[in-house]
């Protein structure tokens, strides 16, 4: 079951959504501590520069900051959560994308982080990285054809349970003028566009982070904790509104139906306590691509 459990985290939480990157990014996350033993907060923003090489090429450079707030609430596991509710996150995105034959386009990144709780200067523990290969073929429903999209891609993510190289597959399909589905990772959904500015999803989605503890973790019987990495799935409901063709706004209201924790000293799990599911809102402004 635990196995199962990491391969569902490995698709669910792969970077990105059916594109590599925005162009821009203002985003709140908050999951309540009244319905649930941990509370969680994070603000985003994220910034990405196109640079065009030739045609149809392009190069991308930019720079996603998360300011995250995580409390466990059982007071029975008694260690200094002081030092363990505050983290950051600093990414660098570095992202290469160009056509091929047959409409089919190459997109690669990678993306240098430093995620950390700041309890003294940024040091090497404090240094991950990640990154996403896919190739991405889309038919914009001319000649009377559906409009769909498959990606195919590898991706690398230290916030899973096994940081490894894993393929994932991707479909969307717009079957009919006001549905449209997504299958496959990073996520799926279905989809009704109820006007040219608003759509309804029904969707699962992750979220996760994997943070080095400067100056260390006291845990009980148990040892000095250096790493902290949290998992949720989520499984709910998204709305968007387009402002215009590139800019969107998106409000989701969802419910965990897995949660993670983890502490760890190295590799070893030292301390593992179970978390509530709870509800889950996110809200964000973006600009597409």
């Amino acid at each position: 079951m635990r196995f199962l459990v990491a391969c569902i985290l490995c698709v669910v939480l792969i970077p990105g959504q059916g594109q590599l990157l925005d162009l821009a990014k203002v985003e709140y996350l908050y999951v309540p501590g009244s319905g649930g033993n941990f509370e969680y907060h994070r603000q985003a923003i994220e910034v990405n520069v196109p640079f065009k090489i030739k045609e149809g090429a392009y190069f991308f450079v930019g720079m996603d900051y998360s300011r995250m707030l995580f409390r466990y609430k059982e007071a029975e596991d008694s260690y200094d959560k002081t030092n363990a509710e505050n983290f950051k996150s600093l990414d660098l995105n570095l992202t290469y994308t160009f056509e091929m034959k047959n409409h089919w386009r190459l997109g690669i990144q990678v993306t240098p982080s430093f995620n950390s709780n700041l309890q003294g200067k940024l040091i090497a523990d404090d240094f991950l990285v990640n990154g996403v290969m896919a190739f991405i073929k889309t038919k914009d429903g001319t000649n009377g054809k559906k409009p769909n999209r498959l990606i195919l891609g590898l991706a690398y993510s230290t916030t899973t349970r096994f940081p490894i190289p894993f393929p994932f597959v991707n479909y969307y399909r717009k079957f009919h003028p006001r549905w449209s589905y997504t299958i496959g990772a990073p996520y799926s959904n279905i989809q009704f566009h109820a006007s040219e500015k608003n759509r309804f999803k029904i969707h699962a989605e992750g979220e996760a982070f994997n943070t080095h503890i400067q100056q260390g973790l006291i845990v009980e019987d148990a040892g000095v904790a250096d790493r902290l990495r949290f998992f949720l799935i989520n499984v709910g409901f998204r709305y968007e509104y387009k402002f215009s063709e590139h800019i969107e706004s998106y409000l989701i209201l969802s419910r965990t139906v897995l949660s993670d924790l983890q502490l760890r000293k190295g590799k070893d799990i030292i301390f593992q306590p179970s978390l509530d599911n709870v509800m889950f809102f996110r809200l964000g402004v973006r600009c597409k691509i």
